[in-house]
């Protein structure tokens, strides 16, 4: 199981999230890992390339489904990858994706592999190629306050979820999908699933399935519950935190790479 971080504190930073979105506002750092590389200089042409990226990232979000990664390199090569949630495009994607993009060397300085989430984007880069490759360790997770004790309940949240990771990965093949049930006649949930758009169907069922089988062992029992990691993020609510009318198309153009000396 990967490291959890128990982000109880900074629950609403991942999960709130007003359904109407009319005017610009800073993206909310929810976390970064270094992936655990060494801290030492960075070369010439590799910090090049790196920038490269960085500005690559933040203009391609402007116009894209979403969701772009590619490669820049021969010699040092980069691979970068963003990724916006679901039902976020445009410009609020590229304000999201900007944002990390002048974050991350800062977070991650003098190293070669990053990884920045926002409330709104995750950002990636590193001197290896993780395209196509599920990472599902390390992972973590935030849960609010609010308890839940009926375990009729909790398996009608985990069968909830599990449409979604079907609906997402076979049905749709989108690899994020979101969605309300009615609890009862007063109570509503709202889930909402999703891969880095690198990811094979089949990868992102594995990833998804991965991270749900340890809500058990962590948020279960809580009314609201996210848990991501590298690769993948499963959210659950009693509100709703996404933008329906602001979806995105699946986009079947996959990554490339572009080759600067």
């Amino acid at each position: 199981m990967g490291k959890k971080l128990h982000l109880c504190f900074g629950f609403f930073l991942l999960l709130s999230f007003r359904p109407h979105v009319t005017k610009a506002q800073a993206p909310i750092f929810v976390g970064s890992n270094c992936q655990n590389n060494t801290q030492q200089p960075l070369s010439g042409v590799y910090q090049t390339n790196l920038e490269r990226i960085l500005t690559w990232v933040s203009s391609d979000a402007a116009t894209s489904k979403g969701y772009n990664y590619k490669s820049i390199g021969n010699n040092s090569p980069v691979y970068g990858l963003y990724d916006c949630r679901g039902d976020v495009v445009g410009y609020f994607c590229q304000f999201c994706v900007s944002t990390a993009a002048k974050e991350a060397p800062q977070r991650c300085p003098n190293r070669v592999s990053a990884m920045v989430w926002y409330d709104f984007c995750i950002l990636r880069y590193s001197n290896e190629s993780f395209f196509g490759t599920v990472l599902t360790n390390p992972s973590w997770h935030a849960f609010g306050e609010k308890n839940i004790s009926n375990m009729e309940d909790i398996q009608k949240g985990d069968d909830f979820v599990r449409s979604l990771i079907r609906k997402a990965t076979k049905e749709t093949n989108q690899l994020f999908y979101m969605d309300v049930f009615n609890l009862s006649s007063t109570a509503r949930r709202y889930g909402l699933v999703q891969c880095t758009r690198d990811l094979t169907n089949e990868g992102c069922r594995q990833c998804l399935e991965t991270i749900l089988a340890q809500v058990a062992k962590c948020c279960e029992q809580k009314l609201g519950w996210s848990i991501w990691t590298g690769s993948c993020v499963i959210k659950y609510d009693d509100h709703m935190f996404y933008q329906t009318s602001l979806a995105a198309e699946p986009n079947l153009q996959k990554g490339h790479s572009l080759i600067l000396q």
